[in-house]
């Protein structure tokens, strides 16, 4: 076999170019994969790979360029320059729309000449406390896009925006701008087919009212933010709230108004949210009734201290607003300052407050699934999970969920134990679970591929 082997030689490549002679849609497929320094690079090999990188629908991001930031700058402004588009995807995380006006004073209108698809763009910002640059007019103008995300810009109220300018839009994303409520009604109301909304403010505006015939799902990172109402949202099926990644947040009044759909909603936070339901804002011993309930929400996720009395009362309330919630999220969550649980009431007192509390429908008759996120194992919580214990006819599952496996099932054991002990219906059909938790999606306004339509429970992962 050594000798066989040996009688043939290898081959030494002679420098033939055998990649050019690969069919053309093959070799845009394969520039389609690089990332788009290197992409750009191929149009060096020859001239048939030069209009081959020129007539190659691209994705555009500058994080893939490991490069010092003029250079990055350079590369972004030399493809917007040279390809004529389609862009799939851009995504500019690095460059300053300052250093891309010195590069390529007309990399706005070339933008909007690209047929980008999605388009996200946060104008990094050198210093913290720089005055916010004006968004470009030319990026509202790509009505191509499908996607929008924009960074830390400044959006004037004069900024021109023709109707129905973008008419295939499904997802905008706004985070810190420095924008109006005025403005934003008119995006929702020249966005005819959005049916995702994200939103991060930080104090700019103060007050936002939500009016669309076509949004489906809400994003809502709220900081130094008075209001935020839901006016009229025939569609709105999702509310989903996340913490913002930028500075604290203040008590916020949470409005909804008119949101028929509605079927998920979390996480509602009572040290955070104020809710109004109607015309009624819910506190700690509001009762069910026509005026403070939404019947449609089938999915709720909650958090809540329970070392602080006042939180849990408010989750009962919270728990009457949703009389029909199948499946519940709870998640424990720890006060920011530890000496208020010093002055709360006792475990006892908690105890009794389950016992004689008014009945909650949603626990009594409808909630299948009950989530424990951060689940400690304290004596508050167990007196909450006795009351779901005696009173949850219809639960199927309860599951401790915990980023630790051996943690999840241990808590799990106790809960069951507890249940054991407890002078349950003998008809209840559930055990206590462990469930490893799920890493959290980061950058929710950011991915144009995040399916939070398309997963039935976006709290469960």
């Amino acid at each position: 076999m050594g000798d066989d082997a040996a009688s043939h030689p290898a081959r030494r490549y002679n420098g033939e170019d055998r990649f050019s002679a690969l069919p053309n849609d093959l070799l845009g497929d394969i520039i389609n994969r690089l990332p788009f320094t290197d992409a750009a690079r191929t149009a060096a090999f020859a001239s048939q790979w030069r209009q081959i990188w020129r007539s190659t629908p691209l994705v555009l991001r500058d994080a893939d360029a490991h490069l010092s930031e003029a250079t990055r700058v350079a590369t972004v402004a030399r493809a917007l320059a040279d390809h004529s588009g389609p862009f799939h995807n851009v995504s500019l995380f690095s460059c300053t729309a300052s250093s891309l006006d010195l590069e390529l004073p007309e990399w706005p209108r070339l933008l909007a000449t690209k047929s980008i698809e999605n388009l996200s763009f946060l104008n990094k910002q050198t210093q913290p406390q720089t005055t916010l640059s004006p968004l470009p007019a030319d990026i509202l103008c790509c009505g191509s896009l499908q996607s929008l995300s924009l960074a830390l810009w400044k959006i004037p109220d004069d900024l021109p925006l023709a109707a129905n300018a973008f008419p295939n839009l499904r997802k905008l994303g706004l985070v810190r701008n420095d924008t109006s409520n005025q403005y934003i009604h008119r995006l929702l109301a020249a966005y005819l087919d959005l049916e995702y909304l994200g939103l991060v403010l930080d104090g700019k505006p103060e007050r936002v009212h939500v009016c669309s015939q076509s949004l489906r799902c809400l994003l809502l990172g709220l900081s130094k933010v008075e209001e935020f109402t839901v006016v009229d949202a025939p569609l709105l099926e999702r509310i989903i709230f996340f913490k913002p990644p930028y500075g604290g947040t203040d008590c916020v009044r949470f409005w909804i108004a008119s949101a028929p759909k509605l079927r998920v909603i979390g996480y509602l936070d009572p040290r955070i949210h104020k809710l109004q339901i109607g015309d009624n804002i819910i506190k700690p011993n509001t009762m069910a009734s026509p005026g403070t309930v939404v019947p449609s929400v089938e999915i709720l996720a909650v958090k809540v201290n329970f070392g602080v009395f006042w939180e849990v009362k408010m989750l009962a309330s919270f728990l009457r607003c949703f009389p029909n919630v199948g499946t519940l999220h709870i998640e424990q969550s720890v006060p920011h300052d530890p000496s208020v649980a010093a002055h709360e009431p006792t475990g006892e007192h908690h105890a009794r407050f389950w016992q004689v509390a008014s009945p909650v429908e949603s626990l009594r008759l409808h909630v299948r699934s009950l989530f424990i996120h951060k689940f400690q194992g304290n004596q508050n919580e167990f007196a909450f999970l006795k009351y779901v214990a005696l009173n949850a006819r219809e639960l199927r599952a309860l599951l401790v969920v915990s980023p630790d496996k051996k943690i999840a099932l241990a808590l799990a054991e106790e809960v069951n134990e507890m249940a054991k002990k407890l002078d349950c219906p003998p008809f209840q059909p559930w055990t206590a679970r462990g469930l490893l938790e799920s890493p959290r999606v980061c950058n929710v306004l950011i991915s144009p591929k995040v399916p939070f339509l398309g997963v039935h429970d976006p709290f469960r992962w």
